[in-house]
């Protein structure tokens, strides 16, 4: 699916969203929540081209694969925390999304930990 055709389809649904908005609350979500895995299950497609250019680049530099993970699940975290949060807003729920972005902060946070630890371990190598 190319760009093109992907603002194409959100225009159109939002359009149908527009129209649905007084009429059935329930359909709008629910035509949200279709829209939203359509796009979603369109673009998965291009994940692996992406894994693979990266995956090549960290082997490249000789880089340990324990960081594209970290990379990648922060990532995880981040694009779905992102959804639910607008899901939330969508559905007038504001102190719910920002709790689903609190919690999504602190997911990443523990993901990075192991980096942190990299990190420290670098600067205390320098030091000493």
């Amino acid at each position: 699916m190319n760009i093109l055709t992907v603002c194409g389809f959100c225009i159109a649904s939002v359009l149908a969203c527009k129209a649905l908005e007084n009429d059935s609350r329930q359909i709008k979500l629910i035509l949200t929540l279709v829209v939203t895995a359509v796009l979603l299950l369109s673009t998965i497609g291009f994940v692996s081209q992406i894994v693979s250019t990266i995956s090549s680049l960290f082997e490249t530099a000789k880089i340990d694969n324990m960081y594209m993970r970290i990379i990648f699940k922060s990532l995880g975290v981040t694009y779905l925390t992102q959804f639910a949060s607008d899901y939330c807003k969508d559905c007038g729920e504001n102190a719910i999304s920002s709790q689903v972005l609190l919690a999504g902060r602190i997911a990443v946070l523990v993901i990075s930990l192991p980096l942190f630890k990299a990190f420290a371990e670098i600067v205390k190598s320098l030091i000493i």
